[in-house]
Formats: structure tokens, C-alpha cells, sequence
């Protein structure tokens, strides 16, 4: 019985851990990773989130190359918003080439990604595949409103 146990376990843990893959080596074919010009226009003046409402992870605002942590907002009075850092989207110089976006956080880390999209888990929904200094792979919700 405990070996059925523990190997139900196992296949559980497993399969978690494919599908936290599947978030860039399978569900994005190579040839889906956005341009530079692409994420200018889909990042800029947009919220970038990871997880839902009201537990979101991550809630970011871009804005004029500034990263501002949403949180609840400006009207809050215990969370309100604050600038975290900056984020630069560069590539090999043409606009049409593919494009990583890299986010400077301040007191923290450099994290640059490449981001495939839409996919197929949702409206607004983009593959953020880790490129430098250790970035996740991750499913982000991008929304021209708070997310």
C-alpha cells in the first residue's frame, strides 16, 4: 500500500514539474517569440501579472520604462504603488528582430526574458521564458487594466 502511495506521489511531483516546463519548451514553437517592436507594443502603458487577483504574485505596471509594483493601488492606504525598477527591451537592433526584455530591479536582481505568444491557456496570456541572471519561466497575464 505505501509503494503505491509513494509512487502516486511521484508521478504527482513529476507531472507538476513537466508542466511548469511545458511553460517554454513545449507549449511555444521556436518560431513564436515575439519581436522587439511586438513587446514594445505589448508591454508599454500595461499591467504584467503572475497569479490572479486578489493572491497575484506579481502586479507591474510599465510605464515610460519604469517598473511600478501595483499592489492595490494609489488609493490604498497601506498598499499603495511604488516604482521597483526599470525595464529595457533590446535586441539586434532592428525592430523586427526578436526582442528580450530585462527588468532592473532596485536592491535586487537583473532577470532578461524572452516571451513567446499569446498562448494557448488563455486571452492575454504570454510564455516568459528565463534568459539571464536565473529568471523563472513563467505564464504572465498582460492587461491594459489592473489585473
Amino acid at each position: 500500500m505505501n509503494r503505491m502511495i509513494l509512487a502516486g506521489l511521484a508521478t504527482l511531483v513529476l507531472s507538476t514539474g513537466g508542466a511548469l516546463a511545458q511553460t517554454c519548451s513545449v507549449v511555444q514553437p521556436s518560431n513564436n517569440q515575439m519581436t522587439q517592436a511586438q513587446l514594445s507594443s505589448l508591454l508599454t502603458n500595461r499591467y504584467a501579472c503572475v497569479g490572479t487577483s486578489p493572491t497575484a504574485q506579481w502586479n507591474e505596471l510599465h510605464s515610460a520604462g519604469n517598473v511600478i509594483d501595483y499592489k492595490m493601488g494609489p488609493g490604498h492606504p497601506t498598499d499603495p504603488t511604488a516604482t521597483v525598477g526599470t525595464y529595457v527591451i533590446s535586441g539586434l537592433g532592428n525592430p523586427q528582430t526578436t526582442g528580450t526584455v530585462t527588468y532592473n530591479y532596485t536592491g535586487g536582481g537583473s532577470y532578461g526574458y524572452n516571451v513567446y505568444g499569446p498562448t494557448p491557456v488563455g486571452p492575454g496570456v504570454y510564455s516568459f521564458c528565463g534568459v539571464s541572471g536565473g529568471a523563472p519561466n513563467l505564464l504572465v497575464t498582460v492587461s491594459a487594466a489592473h489585473c
